[in-house]
């Protein structure tokens, strides 16, 4: 797994993930776009692990008012000199790279290794950590493969927004059965990424943080095996991200300016 080793001095960094941002909800958008406005400003570079949208299914929706707003905002801390990279999640990974690309946006895979500093980082959305969740890891492996996304992609842009419905409604109800340790990333998928990556290139030296989303369940916690930052999923009215500054990591909560 090759590292991103780029200078960003002292930083400090943005970690944000499952922010979810579809019209039905307007009062995510605008803490969202809050947040451009404000703290996204004071960073050298914001990483977005995953979910940025709550479903993305075909590049005609850059086109609506509610998504090209974010990308016009996102464009513009591009033009600020912010480095911005995008992970594509479990809601979203339909986003292509010549679609983010176009906003001057940095795509990353999933997982990935990034240095800072000293220490070697994984990132990663953090679905793939949930191993207890096997019909959900069987759905996820067909769904994404090359063949049946090249089939999908052909349909027209109002079928695959009933699609995308249809499949949200089904995610939530299937979630809604399951108990929350399924739901949750195990601990013995903690311990091998954190030793050993999560591909089939396992990693001669590990890592010293793991930093992943989708589980919305933020924390920033040590253990035997190193360091995890769990992100949480943004609501209308706070958001909790992660931070890096000159070495230090921190977990902090956005609020919506009324």
């Amino acid at each position: 797994m090759p590292y991103l080793d780029v200078d960003f001095e002292e930083g400090p960094i943005w970690f944000i993930s499952d922010l979810h941002l579809s019209p039905r909800q307007p009062a995510l958008t605008r803490l969202f776009r809050q947040f451009c406005e404000t703290r996204a400003k004071e960073g050298r570079a914001i990483f977005i692990l995953g979910d940025l949208f709550d479903y993305w299914v075909h590049p005609d929706q850059s086109r609506e008012t509610a998504y090209a707003e974010v990308f016009a905002d996102l464009q513009q801390l591009v033009v600020a000199g912010i480095r911005v990279y995008v992970m594509v999640g479990n809601r979203d990974f339909a986003l292509s790279k010549a679609l983010l690309t176009s906003f001057g946006l940095l795509p990353i895979p999933d997982p990935m290794a990034l240095r800072l500093g000293t220490q070697n980082i994984l990132l990663t959305h953090g679905d793939l950590l949930c191993t207890d969740d096997r019909r959900y890891q069987i759905f996820r492996r067909v769904i994404r493969h090359p063949l049946i996304r090249l089939s999908v992609g052909n349909l027209p842009y109002p079928w695959l927004q009933k699609l995308a419905t249809g499949l949200r409604r089904g995610s939530t109800r299937e979630v809604q059965k399951k108990s929350l340790n399924i739901t949750d990333a195990h601990p013995l998928a903690i311990h091998t990424a954190l030793h050993y990556g999560i591909t089939d290139q396992h990693q001669e030296h590990g890592f010293d943080v793991l930093v992943h989303g989708h589980t919305h369940r933020p924390i920033w916690e040590h253990t035997d095996d190193g360091w995890r930052m769990v992100l949480g999923a943004w609501n209308p009215d706070a958001a909790c991200i992660g931070r890096w500054a000159a070495g230090q990591w921190s977990l902090e909560k956005i609020k919506r300016i009324p």
